[in-house]
């Protein structure tokens, strides 16, 4: 790597440190601020908060990683172009390409690295935080207890329970329905415990029945081992969120309920915004770099507004077509990368005109 390139390069990353401490501390800030209500009501500990900023560090990185991405290319470019060392460069015989490349190439390493640091280390972070929440909230009272939970399963079974406590995952007055074609059954059971999908249900009867409903055979039991194929955890309130989970957790998450006749336009919406998001500090990279030349005399201050305006701008319109996706008005997967692709042409076309 030549020499002007480490010069460059140590601008740019320089302030992008800079800038990710920076927003970091602002946003822990804020998260703070939030839910001090909540922790003076629950009385929580030092300890209890500093663990709760811990879990919530990772997140917060990925909602800096963009902004701070696309600062630490203004701010880095723009001091070059401010004092007319970029000027100097390129009447060296550097073109604008040859010269910011090696930029670009490390900002694709830093989304690869976002992206799998977003699909392994934020969920997991994600999921203790929540778990540190629930403890809070349930410290006080009883396992929670849910009671008439009615719900459609994959093969199209469908459960009715009585009563699930979420604490030990034991249900009472279980009673499974399954249409799988001429003969249907029906389960009955006084009670149970679920590990994964398998149901171990406890004196009840197995029911079969004819085409048009009819009882045929009864058969009682104990004991019944009940495989319904799945893990439907998420039925009972015991599932993880779509930010507590990886895109393979997603995905087959999304399997479920789409086995199950429901809805998943939210889901696949998040699993392709899983890897749009963390390539958004790319995209952004590709837009600073023609803007960070267009205010020469401007300063700081300008370059400033502009990268907090773009910053803006780029996640309104993510916003805009993730609800757009969710709503089912655009597919998924476009839901997810239109606003990166519309940037990234804006991006280039500007590229271009710098070039020239």
């Amino acid at each position: 790597m030549r020499i002007i390139h480490r010069y460059l390069l140590r601008e740019y990353l320089t302030n992008y440190l800079f800038c990710s401490a920076g927003f970091l501390v602002l946003l822990i800030g804020n998260f703070i601020f939030e839910i001090s209500d909540f922790l003076v009501d629950k009385r929580a500990s030092l300890a209890i908060i500093c663990l709760l900023v811990y879990y919530q560090i990772p997140y917060l990185l990925m909602d800096v990683f963009p902004a701070a991405v696309l600062f630490g290319v203004f701010l880095g470019l723009g001091r070059l172009t401010r004092e007319r060392e970029l000027d100097v460069i390129r009447t060296a015989g550097w073109s604008f390409p040859a010269l910011t490349a090696p930029l670009l190439l490390v900002t694709l390493f830093l989304c690869i690295g976002a992206f799998y640091f977003n699909d392994l280390v934020v969920p997991a972070a994600n999921f203790r935080y929540e778990q540190e929440i629930r403890k809070l909230i349930h410290k006080d009272f009883i396992p929670f207890i849910q009671e008439n939970v009615v719900f459609k399963g994959p093969d199209d079974r469908f459960f009715y329970l009585r009563r699930v406590n979420e604490g030990n995952r034991t249900v009472e007055g279980v009673m499974i329905y399954q249409n799988n074609g001429r003969f249907p059954r029906l389960i009955t059971a006084a009670s149970g415990w679920i590990e994964e999908q398998f149901w171990h249900l406890k004196k009840g009867n197995y029911y079969e029945l004819d085409a048009e409903g009819n009882i045929t055979t009864v058969t009682s039991f104990e004991e019944l081992v009940e495989d319904v194929g799945e893990d439907l955890s998420i039925f009972l309130g015991q599932g993880k969120g779509v930010d507590e989970m990886s895109r393979a957790e997603l995905k087959q998450y999304m399997e479920l309920y789409a086995k199950s006749g429901l809805d998943i336009s939210s889901f696949a919406v998040n699993y392709h915004l899983k890897v749009a998001l963390p390539f958004a500090g790319l995209i952004l990279a590709f837009l600073g770099l023609p803007f960070a030349t267009m205010f020469p005399k401007s300063g700081r201050a300008i370059g400033l507004a502009v990268s907090m305006l773009l910053i803006m701008v780029y996640f309104f319109t993510t916003v805009l077509f993730r609800e757009l996706g969710v709503s089912g008005l655009v597919s998924p997967f476009w839901a997810a990368w239109l606003p990166n692709v519309f940037f990234l042409a804006l991006g280039i076309g500007l590229l271009f005109r710098v070039i020239k």
